[in-house]
């Protein structure tokens, strides 16, 4: 049986280079957790990774590249420090950085 995608986003994760079709009507059951109390705080999950959610994938992959690229001169920033770092990512995402995020294949339509 088909999915219809009524409505999907691409999901690109902060400092990296993967984009990911996420459709909305895939509904996962949430847990929920009983709330007391009058005060409520809000704040970012810090054991679970950032991500950035575009409507357009073309829109997704330019921003991973240009995520990936923001990190990269981070890296070079460090200097020394960071150029083990460096190493590591370009080797974990040398086929995204250099194929799959090329200009060329980011205006291809799929």
């Amino acid at each position: 049986m088909k999915q219809h995608n009524y409505l999907r986003y691409f999901r690109v994760f902060k400092n990296d280079t993967v984009v990911t079709e996420i459709s909305t009507n895939d509904f996962i059951p949430v847990k929920r957790e009983l709330i007391t109390g009058k005060e409520i705080t809000y704040t970012l999950p810090i054991s679970e990774p950032l991500f950035y959610g575009y409507l357009d994938r073309a829109k997704a992959m330019e921003m991973a590249k240009a995520g990936a690229l923001a990190h990269i001169n981070s890296l070079i920033a460090m200097g020394e420090d960071g150029e083990l770092a460096l190493y590591e990512y370009r080797f974990h995402h040398y086929q995204d950085l250099t194929i799959n995020l090329a200009d060329a294949n980011i205006n291809n339509p799929l």
